[in-house]
């Protein structure tokens, strides 16, 4: 993996950890606001594209990244989980039937996730 890769890695992690704060303002300042009402079209659809183009580059880059270097606490299938948990969120952040401890809990997996490879790039290797 050349240090381009990663650095495109550092950079497709951070904007899902933006993504991934986005779907949770969504959340909370709007959603859960009494009358509240989305279109799927303009509203729902677009962002959820949007984290969707930006997880598939990622996650094939994230896969490659842990073959390649190992990194600890971070493995193949929690790359596969935090991918599907962010492409689930993206469209339950908009969602006033969607339940608030799952979704904040799901909203701080992924977030653990995202952070721990963006702590094990900036590391110099050993």
């Amino acid at each position: 993996m050349t240090q381009e890769e990663q650095l495109k890695l550092l950079e497709l992690t951070n904007k899902l950890r933006e993504y991934n704060k986005a779907s949770y303002q969504q959340y909370i300042n709007h959603t859960v606001k009494e009358g509240f009402t989305a279109d799927f079209y303009t509203e729902v659809k677009p962002f959820a594209d949007r984290i969707f183009i930006t997880a598939n580059e990622w996650k094939e880059l994230a896969e490659q990244w842990v073959k390649v270097y190992r990194p600890k606490y971070i493995y193949t299938m929690q790359l596969t989980n935090a991918y599907d948990q962010l492409l689930e969120t993206s469209v339950a952040a908009f969602q006033k039937d969607t339940k608030s401890k799952r979704f904040k809990d799901t909203i701080k997996s992924i977030d653990y996730i995202l952070d721990t490879i963006i702590i094990q790039i900036k590391q110099p290797t050993e």
